[in-house]
């Protein structure tokens, strides 16, 4: 076989192992990677036996806060379940088992605590100060010098206004906002308060009055111990 049949020989061969046509700078599918069933971009609380730990997930990725840091671990695979992980820091999950692995301390026993989700996403937001009530159910977020945002009505009313800073009428902290057809006034007691539905306590009162209309309830400060 003369030297220019060969070479032709050779490249329809190299063409057939190709399996296809890549186009552009398309890079061929990762494989062997166990979907994550946990909602991206939402704020997932756990709690471990020995610790607990804030995440949130984007896509091949998760970020977690610690104690004194914030980590983004990547996925990698796993023989078995959803593993992510960044040097010695490791989060792996299988069904309702969880675990994490940090400094050389493996945390067992890992499982998610939605009730609080809210309260940590808030906080890592940099809201302020956090209420919530009930019948129909409601939440405030304060963040100084930035916004009040009510949302009311389990979700159908939503007012965001300027925060006006906080004033003073005796012991009560007062936050009046008028704008848009919105008449917001919130007042904070420091007297102790309990959820009215789910029983938990909370060390402030707070009344809410939006164009007439008055909501009770209880909240809190949230420290920000990331910043």
């Amino acid at each position: 076989m003369g030297s220019r049949h060969f070479l032709l020989l050779l490249v329809m061969l190299l063409a057939g192992c190709g399996g296809g046509t890549v186009r552009g700078n398309e890079a061929p599918a990762v494989t062997g990677y166990s979907p994550d069933p946990r909602p991206l971009a939402k704020t997932l609380v756990y709690e471990c036996l020995d610790y607990e730990f804030i995440a949130r997930l984007g896509p091949g990725e998760m970020a977690v806060w610690l104690d004194d840091r914030y980590v983004i671990l990547s996925q990698v695979r796993s023989a078995s379940g959803v593993k992510y992980q960044e040097g010695e820091t490791v989060f792996w999950m299988k069904g309702d088992e969880a675990m994490l692995t940090l400094d050389g301390q493996r945390y067992t026993g890992c499982q998610l605590a939605p009730a609080r989700a809210p309260w940590e996403d808030a906080r890592r937001r940099g809201v302020d100060f956090r209420a919530v009530g009930n019948e129909p159910g409601w939440y405030l977020e304060i963040q100084r010098e930035r916004q009040l945002l009510f949302v009311a009505d389990y979700g159908m009313l939503r007012v965001m206004l300027d925060n006006p800073g906080e004033q003073f009428d005796d012991a009560t902290r007062v936050y009046h906002a008028v704008a848009e057809g919105n008449d917001l006034r919130v007042e904070i007691v420091d007297e102790p308060c309990v959820d009215s539905m789910k029983g938990e306590s909370f060390p402030s009162q707070v009344l809410v009055y939006h164009n007439g209309r008055t909501y009770w309830g209880c909240g809190r400060a949230l420290e920000h111990p990331w910043e």
